[in-house]
């Protein structure tokens, strides 16, 4: 990995300003860059989700009643069908109110400089 592909993964997946890149610490750097990562990832997942709930949807209107799919595990197993939730972060914010969520993610989105400008 080379400093052009950090710097192009900052400014530009992160969307971040030069300044902000180059006075950023490293490990705020890459704490930025692995929940950018999360985000697609839960992306993707999600996308994953409802297609293969339509497709169990329109499979299970086509056969009788006896035959329809319940678990959709089984139907179409995905990568993370397994994976067991562990992490401690996302228990934390849960438990966060809606308004502690909100700073949370104000100050985050401030941090790496994702916060629109008006």
């Amino acid at each position: 990995m080379t400093f052009g592909e950090v710097r192009g993964w900052g400014l530009g997946l992160l969307r971040m300003s030069r300044e902000d890149f180059y006075n950023m610490r490293q490990g705020e750097f890459w704490e930025a860059l692995w929940i950018y990562r999360k985000s697609v990832e839960a992306d993707r997942r999600h996308l994953g989700e409802l297609v293969r709930g339509a497709t169990a949807t329109l499979f299970n209107l086509q056969v009788q009643k006896k035959d329809r799919i319940t678990d959709l595990r089984k139907f179409w197993p995905m990568p993370w069908d397994d994976e067991e939730d562990t992490n401690i972060e996302a228990e934390r914010l849960a438990a966060l109110s809606k308004e502690e969520q909100a700073a949370e993610a104000k100050a985050f989105l401030e941090r790496i400089n994702l916060k629109r400008k008006k």
